[in-house]
């Protein structure tokens, strides 16, 4: 996907009345040299009504400390179980299912607001991947009860605090809508709440080795 094409999966969360003045803020910044970025991911947020974690890892371009996109891998990062009933050798018996969740993740950011060490972004990024229930037979063996397709849109909203020039920390919060071709039993679409540190690693590896 080329970088031009890029603004219109942000645009797709916003208002008419602000669509064209972002597009060409973010098309501006577009034209700056872009940086590597690589970034631990972690977002808290609820299946079935159960707190859950998602981890990942996301890896992209910056452009002018304002516009980021790229790519990742996100997954289920909570063990997450419930009693189902199988039947093995002709006999029915009750099992602790397992839930399982991965996807990857195009994703795309745009820092709206930099003022000191304040930074407010709008994070928007799909998932495209697979759903799983499983659980273990009698002889240890992981069996699937239920698969399916998965297909996730996250937009969000965060803040972002900088301190000691490597370092942050902030929240924000976004929402989960899920697309499956398939039923799991579980309900995937949910608010999403992120809250943790950020280390910029590669404004620290620039500064070490003298890069601009």
């Amino acid at each position: 996907m080329r970088a031009r094409y890029l603004p219109l999966l942000l645009s797709l969360s916003l208002p008419l009345g602000v669509r064209s003045q972002l597009l060409d803020s973010i098309g501006l910044f577009l034209q700056e040299p872009p940086r590597l970025t690589v970034a631990l991911d972690s977002r808290g947020s609820f299946i079935s009504n159960q707190n859950v974690r998602l981890l990942g890892v996301k890896v992209g371009l910056e452009h002018g400390r304002r516009v980021r996109y790229g790519v990742g891998y996100s997954f289920l990062g909570t063990r997450l179980e419930r009693e189902e009933q199988v039947v093995e050798n002709g006999t029915e018996r009750t099992v602790m299912a397992r839930v399982r969740l991965g996807y990857i993740t195009p994703f795309f950011s745009y820092s709206f607001y930099q003022r000191g060490p304040w930074e407010v972004n709008i994070p928007v990024q799909v998932g495209i991947g697979g759903g799983s229930l499983v659980y273990d037979d009698l002889e240890g063996r992981t069996q699937k009860l239920k698969k399916a397709f998965v297909f996730l849109y996250e937009p969000a909203m965060t803040v972002q605090y900088r301190f000691l020039r490597y370092f942050a920390v902030g929240g924000g919060l976004g929402y989960r809508l899920a697309f499956t071709n398939a039923s799991l039993d579980e309900s995937l679409n949910a608010p999403v709440y992120i809250i943790g540190a950020k280390v910029f690693f590669g404004d620290l590896y620039r500064d070490v080795v003298g890069e601009d």
